[in-house]
């Protein structure tokens, strides 16, 4: 039995809806559904199905990609803090915002050089598309799916040119921030952790059986920048694997 919905389901449901990519592990969606299942939140899980037109999705949210997150007849979500706040309200324990304001800060701040603009996940992105369109390096993309990509999230020129400096800075402070402690901020799981280790597939992504991403996105994120790969701590990659094996789904449900 499909794990998905229509879109046409989906929009016509009450309670919380989610679109996604079956069998693509887009790390922003990965990352809300982490959320939604540490918090035991009820979500229904929906994907273009073979019998709507191409665009379904478009026509319903317009042209955000995904995740796009529905609750009852509220705005459409489409933006990882949106999503993180809306989970908290509908299930508030286990916690994943921490009450303390500075650590509060601190969440929003790592998050957002985790999953927001020219963050690392942004910022990879860009690499990939741009070895894709034969810009350098192996390709991660078949060229029209490149220049679907690139006409689609923009590929700024000067943002390419920084885009690799800027994943390896995160990185090192990543790896710097998690030595010596079991989590990224206080001593349990935070929303932050979530975003580390769903995002962390776009470089070392769990093995098959574990995620099983249809191939050429297996393929995609499978690093093989060496200055990218050595920016990560073991204890850093230690915690991709406790989060998972932890708090997260094994196989991940694509």
């Amino acid at each position: 039995m499909s794990r998905y919905v229509s879109i046409a389901q989906a929009k016509q449901s009450p309670g919380l809806r989610m679109a996604c990519l079956r069998g693509v592990p887009s790390p922003w969606t990965e990352a809300a559904r982490g959320v939604f299942f540490v918090k035991g939140i009820a979500c229904l899980y929906a994907a273009q199905s073979k019998d709507e037109p191409d665009g379904a999705l478009v026509a319903w949210a317009g042209e955000v990609g995904v995740p796009v997150v529905a609750y009852e007849n509220e705005k459409l979500r489409t933006g990882w803090a949106e999503i993180l706040i809306l989970a908290e309200r509908l299930q508030s324990e286990p916690a994943l915002i921490p009450a303390d304001a500075a650590q509060r800060a601190t969440l929003f701040g790592l998050a957002h050089e985790i999953c927001g603009e020219m963050g690392f996940g942004w910022a990879y992105r860009l690499l990939m598309i741009q070895q894709s369109l034969g810009h350098g390096g192996e390709s991660n993309f078949p060229a029209g799916v490149a220049n679907r990509l690139a006409a689609k999230y923009g590929l700024n020129p000067t943002h390419v040119r920084s885009a690799k400096a800027r994943v390896i800075d995160i990185l090192r402070m990543l790896s710097e921030r998690i030595a010596g402690r079991r989590y990224l901020i206080g001593a349990s799981l935070s929303a932050v952790d979530i975003y580390w280790a769903t995002f962390a597939n776009l470089i070392m992504p769990l093995s098959e059986a574990e995620l099983p991403a249809v191939p050429m996105i297996r393929a995609a994120y499978t690093c093989g920048d060496a200055e990218v790969l050595g920016a990560v701590s073991n204890e850093l990659r230690a915690l991709q694997r406790r989060v998972y094996e932890t708090h997260l789904e094994l196989p991940v449900p694509l």
